[in-house]
């Protein structure tokens, strides 16, 4: 799914809105979101590089299969809410990193968690926590430094997710804390397949392509 970026490296805001305005939404996404040139290492050629082996190291994972999105990606804020405000020292740099391989063990320990009791319902925590967990899966994607376990029942059952769950932190923390990426917050979404990720991002240019348009 993921294809080299064949718009400008650095593409401007102005060039950014006519090719959303004259493209179909899909192309755009994966040729300048997906692709490889990021905003973020315009000054650092080996960035994304290291980027890609310390986490691929961490967390077992394909290089290709780690990338730069948001405002880290193009200069400028993708999210509905905030486009386009500009990237500057205090952003956020937002990877997504795609393997079926830890997204469907997340899911197979959630059933394994939830199965003894799918007839007998779950209470309090368990079934808040459960609901978030079931809206993650439909969608395709977790935040495994998200999920929390404080006040959960049968917790050790939940061990090989609460595992990722450190190591995705650890992954992290450590990256921003190295050399090039000090005093940024670095963020990591775990999509199931790159489909998964498109028709997130897709969805997100369409409300960009609305708010272009009615201005």
């Amino acid at each position: 799914m993921k294809t080299s970026n064949t718009l400008m490296s650095l593409i401007t805001l102005g060039e950014f809105k006519e090719q959303l305005l004259s493209r179909p939404v899909d192309e755009i996404v994966q040729e300048c979101i997906f692709g490889d040139d990021s905003y973020v290492f315009t000054a650092w050629p080996d960035g994304l590089s290291v980027l890609r082996q310390h986490l691929s190291s961490a967390l077992n994972v394909s290089e290709d299969a780690v990338t730069v999105v948001g405002s880290a990606k193009v200069g400028f804020s993708l999210n509905p809410a905030n486009f386009p405000r500009q990237f500057s020292e205090s952003s956020d740099i937002d990877i997504i990193i795609i393997d079926e391989k830890h997204f469907d063990k997340v899911w197979a320990t959630i059933l394994k968690w939830h199965y003894p009791r799918r007839y007998i319902g779950l209470y309090g925590e368990d079934r808040g926590w459960a609901g978030s967990r079931k809206k993650n899966t439909y969608w395709g994607w977790f935040e495994p430094d998200q999920i929390h376990f404080e006040g959960l029942t049968f917790p050790a059952v939940l061990k090989p997710l609460r595992d990722l769950s450190t190591a995705w932190f650890n992954a992290f923390r450590s990256l921003s804390l190295s050399e090039g990426f000090a005093g940024r917050d670095v963020r990591g979404r775990l999509y199931r397949t790159w489909g998964h990720a498109l028709m997130y991002h897709v969805e997100g240019l369409r409300q960009v392509k609305k708010i272009i348009q009615e201005n």
